[in-house]
């Protein structure tokens, strides 16, 4: 029996290195040798608390679902093409048989197999099996770590999309994290003649501007509607002549992302909610919301996002490669996680990488 290494959490702060089978794959799967691993936001909130909301993990789990590997075997029913190929993975495997999956929504399938999350085990090991439908091939020259971020770029895709960007439009995302800034990208590759931002820690907001991404960023004070809150708002007003965005982003990880983000919105505004604060129940700005007829929609990871994002990558016209700040082998994954978890040393992405 094959055995391989995999970076297993089994609670708060307490990821161990660990020795175990390898997978093998069913007919319809293709067999990975996992190249890289991005740290995601929502993997922070299980590597610290063990759940995200009332999703708890059910016992010692791998996390990660930003990964991306070469194909080394296929099933007997899978494409026998994909071997040899290096391949960003689509992470959430659908059932395809409940009412969501029929009618076109497959991101909310009510059985979705989500890598790293409750009862399934994610992609930081040597090697992973998944549904080769969902493989899709990039370019030998695209390195794997890049491969890997178009996980979350297919995020901020979907997020654009379902904001219904109209070309021209100011667009505000509160967040300035990875997924806000590749949001910042995608809102300027769709159209918006002008991009605000704002974050609570200054190397972000720095970083935002250096790269050009936002137009103006404003370093936020943490606090709620009597806070920190109310004057990013006051700032994102004073810089629409006194209306709100026309589309407004929440990509933070705080219970009041969603507050600024609903009331930075102008009239008849939309707001889209992408960032996980980690709670079942945030506060919501209702009164306000329906005074002004704002659409509100969630976003929930991406739907038919992936060919379009790896075409924007390998043109040149989203650059995910500079949000990658730190490497670290499988070995490291605990450091990883404590990096990302801790803000420190002017993280952005940390990958974990397995040459």
């Amino acid at each position: 029996m094959k055995m391989i290494k995999a970076a297993r959490w089994y609670g708060p702060r307490d990821v161990r290195l660990v020795s175990e089978p390898q997978p093998q794959p069913g007919p319809f799967d293709a067999l990975i040798r996992v190249e890289s691993v991005g740290v995601c936001g929502s993997d922070i909130h299980y590597y610290l608390e063990g759940r995200i909301g009332n999703a708890a993990l059910k016992g010692p789990t791998i996390l990660g679902h930003e990964y991306a590997g070469v194909v080394v075997e296929v099933g007997r029913q899978a494409d026998p093409a994909l071997v040899g190929r290096r391949v960003a993975v689509e992470p959430g495997i659908p059932c395809m048989a409940c009412e969501w999956c029929r009618t076109g929504h497959y991101n909310v399938c009510e059985h979705m197999f989500f890598p790293g999350g409750p009862g399934c085990d994610g992609a930081m090991r040597e090697m992973m099996t998944v549904d080769a439908r969902f493989c899709f091939p990039v370019p030998d020259s695209m390195p794997p770590a890049v491969a890997a971020m178009i996980e979350p770029a297919a995020v901020a895709a979907h997020t654009v999309e379902l904001a219904a960007l109209r070309p021209g439009e100011t667009v505000f995302i509160a967040g300035l994290g990875p997924i806000g800034m590749l949001t910042a990208q995608m809102a300027r590759v769709c159209g918006a003649a002008r991009v605000l931002g704002a974050d609570l820690l200054q190397d972000r907001v720095d970083f935002a501007r250096e790269k050009g991404w936002v137009d103006d960023a404003l370093v936020a004070r943490s606090g709620g509607s009597d806070g920190g809150a109310l004057e990013t708002v006051r700032w994102v007003t004073d810089r629409t002549a006194g209306a709100g965005a026309d589309v407004a982003i929440d990509a933070t990880n705080r219970p009041e992302g969603i507050w600024v983000a609903v009331r930075s919105c102008r009239p008849a505004g939309r707001c889209v909610l992408t960032g996980i604060s980690g709670n079942d129940d945030d506060l919501v700005p209702v009164g306000f919301a329906r005074r002004r007829e704002l659409t509100l929609r969630w976003c929930r990871r991406f739907l038919n996002n992936y060919p379009g994002t790896i075409a924007l990558i390998e043109a040149g016209r989203i650059d995910v490669a500079s949000l990658i700040t730190h490497s670290f082998t499988l070995d490291e994954a605990p450091q990883a996680f404590d990096l990302v978890a801790s803000y420190a040393d002017g993280v952005l992405k940390a990958s974990v990488d397995m040459p």
